[in-house]
């Protein structure tokens, strides 16, 4: 657990480019960082990327975590399998749209640690046909990043931060999830000690404002 913590602050040290490394990092279990958007065949389909913790466990504790792109088709007009493909680096990625039992969704997970930027392609094939798909970021270029939202709750939120640490050591998981409404960038921000309570807090993803707290059970 100690070397996965040291190798994730690492890693996001040589992503963020400076110095500070924000404590909390670490202890963040499920990430969406980015949203994409792309239509084929006249269907809407949603990709967004980050990572989750695998397996899942509430227990207020960060264990190993899977990055991944995740596909949702919003429309699915006959049972024709579709599968999709795209090119990352030296590497090809496929992955076929299955029904998701419990949000009644159409998903296509793929496994990746990459930087996709802002936009890239790939294609959709039905058996029959291969259709190009460009799936573009709607997440705006202004918006702060995850770890820039985890220094706004660090700043504005320590006495809640500092209750969740008990012998030295902070016993809880983060949940962060980047969302657009009307054009504007939000942060989802989810504080989980291994119990049925969830701390919720929202930041405005461009002024970095903490917007709201609230305790969710």
């Amino acid at each position: 657990m100690r070397k996965f913590a040291i190798i994730f602050t690492v890693f996001t040290m040589v992503l963020s480019g400076c110095g500070k490394i924000n404590p909390y990092i670490a202890h963040v279990s499920e990430l969406r960082q980015e949203i994409y958007q792309g239509t084929a065949e006249e269907i809407n389909i949603t990709a967004t990327y980050g990572f989750c913790e695998s397996p899942y466990i509430n227990d207020g504790k960060t264990g190993n975590v899977i990055y991944g792109l995740t596909f949702v088709m919003h429309a699915f007009p006959d049972e024709v399998r579709r599968v999709l493909n795209f090119r990352k680096g030296d590497r090809e990625y496929s992955a076929a749209f299955i029904l998701d039992e419990i949000t009644s969704e159409y998903k296509a997970t793929v496994e990746i640690k990459a930087d996709m930027g802002k936009e890239f392609s790939a294609t959709l094939n039905t058996g029959d046909s291969t259709v190009p798909v460009l799936f573009k970021s709607i997440v705006p270029a202004k918006c702060i990043s995850y770890d820039d939202a985890l220094q706004v709750l660090e700043e504005k939120q320590s006495a809640l931060l500092n209750s969740y640490i008990k012998d030295g050591v902070f016993q809880a998981e983060i949940y962060m999830r980047v969302f657009v409404k009307d054009g504007t960038p939000y942060w989802y921000i989810g504080i989980a000690a291994g119990n049925d309570r969830l701390k919720a807090l929202l930041i405005d993803g461009v002024s970095g404002n903490l917007l709201a707290v609230r305790d969710i059970i």
